[in-house]
Protein backbone atom coordinates (compact mmCIF):
# COMPACT_ATOMS: atom_id res chain seq x y z
CA UNK A 1 0.00 0.00 0.00
CA UNK A 2 3.11 2.54 0.90
CA UNK A 3 4.28 1.92 -2.50
CA UNK A 4 1.21 2.48 -4.50
CA UNK A 5 0.86 5.67 -2.58
CA UNK A 6 4.18 6.73 -2.90
CA UNK A 7 3.73 6.32 -6.92
CA UNK A 8 1.36 8.68 -7.53
CA UNK A 9 3.09 11.28 -5.32
CA UNK A 10 6.04 10.88 -7.18
CA UNK A 11 4.94 10.92 -9.96
CA UNK A 12 2.70 14.45 -9.69
CA UNK A 13 6.41 15.56 -9.07
CA UNK A 14 7.67 14.70 -11.98
CA UNK A 15 9.37 11.60 -11.23
CA UNK A 16 9.94 8.49 -13.73
CA UNK A 17 8.22 5.37 -11.39
CA UNK A 18 7.76 1.73 -12.23
CA UNK A 19 6.24 -0.41 -10.40
CA UNK A 20 7.01 -4.06 -9.72
CA UNK A 21 5.02 -6.68 -7.81
CA UNK A 22 7.62 -8.59 -6.46
CA UNK A 23 10.98 -8.19 -5.71
CA UNK A 24 12.83 -10.58 -8.04
CA UNK A 25 10.51 -8.30 -11.06
CA UNK A 26 12.54 -5.29 -9.50
CA UNK A 27 15.94 -7.54 -9.77
CA UNK A 28 14.85 -8.14 -13.43
CA UNK A 29 14.38 -4.29 -14.08
CA UNK A 30 16.98 -3.19 -12.72
CA UNK A 31 19.10 -5.38 -15.03
CA UNK A 32 16.66 -3.63 -18.12
CA UNK A 33 16.43 0.03 -17.02
CA UNK A 34 18.49 2.65 -15.52
CA UNK A 35 17.54 3.69 -11.86
CA UNK A 36 18.40 6.30 -9.09
CA UNK A 37 16.49 4.42 -6.43
CA UNK A 38 14.33 1.29 -5.58
CA UNK A 39 12.71 0.85 -3.10
CA UNK A 40 11.00 -2.67 -1.59
CA UNK A 41 8.19 -3.38 0.29
CA UNK A 42 9.66 -6.63 3.22
CA UNK A 43 6.17 -7.96 2.73
CA UNK A 44 6.30 -8.65 -0.71
CA UNK A 45 6.14 -12.15 -2.04
CA UNK A 46 8.55 -14.81 -3.51
CA UNK A 47 12.50 -13.93 -3.02
CA UNK A 48 13.27 -11.65 -0.08
CA UNK A 49 13.37 -7.92 0.15
CA UNK A 50 17.10 -8.77 1.76
CA UNK A 51 18.05 -10.69 -1.03
CA UNK A 52 17.16 -8.52 -3.73
CA UNK A 53 18.67 -5.56 -2.25
CA UNK A 54 21.83 -7.87 -2.12
CA UNK A 55 21.53 -8.57 -5.59
CA UNK A 56 20.68 -5.12 -6.22
CA UNK A 57 23.60 -3.61 -4.88
CA UNK A 58 25.72 -6.24 -6.89
CA UNK A 59 24.57 -6.17 -10.00
CA UNK A 60 23.86 -1.73 -9.76
CA UNK A 61 25.96 -0.58 -6.87
CA UNK A 62 25.24 2.68 -7.97
CA UNK A 63 21.64 2.25 -7.63
CA UNK A 64 20.26 3.00 -3.44
CA UNK A 65 18.08 0.39 -2.54
CA UNK A 66 15.20 1.25 0.43
CA UNK A 67 13.49 -1.16 1.66
CA UNK A 68 10.48 -0.65 3.96
CA UNK A 69 9.86 -2.83 7.10
CA UNK A 70 13.17 -3.93 7.41
CA UNK A 71 15.47 -3.79 9.80
CA UNK A 72 18.66 -1.70 8.98
CA UNK A 73 21.66 -4.49 10.34
CA UNK A 74 20.48 -7.42 7.48
CA UNK A 75 21.73 -5.28 4.25
CA UNK A 76 23.53 -1.88 3.63
CA UNK A 77 20.20 -0.82 2.15
CA UNK A 78 18.73 2.35 3.36
CA UNK A 79 15.26 1.24 5.93
CA UNK A 80 12.11 2.84 6.85
CA UNK A 81 9.79 1.54 9.72
CA UNK A 82 6.94 0.41 9.40
CA UNK A 83 4.07 2.19 9.72
CA UNK A 84 6.15 4.89 7.12
CA UNK A 85 5.38 7.93 6.93
CA UNK A 86 4.83 8.64 2.77
CA UNK A 87 6.46 12.13 3.12
CA UNK A 88 9.62 11.01 5.27
CA UNK A 89 9.75 8.19 2.49
CA UNK A 90 9.19 11.06 -0.34
CA UNK A 91 11.69 13.52 1.09
CA UNK A 92 14.48 10.35 1.20
CA UNK A 93 14.09 9.99 -2.79
CA UNK A 94 14.00 13.64 -3.30
CA UNK A 95 17.66 13.79 -1.56
CA UNK A 96 18.86 10.90 -3.75
CA UNK A 97 17.70 13.08 -6.60
CA UNK A 98 19.67 15.98 -5.44
CA UNK A 99 22.40 14.10 -4.63
CA UNK A 100 22.47 12.29 -7.79
CA UNK A 101 22.05 15.89 -10.10
CA UNK A 102 25.17 16.95 -8.17
CA UNK A 103 27.08 14.03 -8.66
CA UNK A 104 26.18 14.29 -12.52
CA UNK A 105 27.33 18.17 -12.84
Amino acid sequence: MLIKGLYGILRDEGCRVDISDYPAHAVQQIMKNTYMAVIIDSHAFGMSAEDAARVIRTVAPDVTVILVGCPEHETDALSVKVPADLERVRSVVHGIHQISAISHN
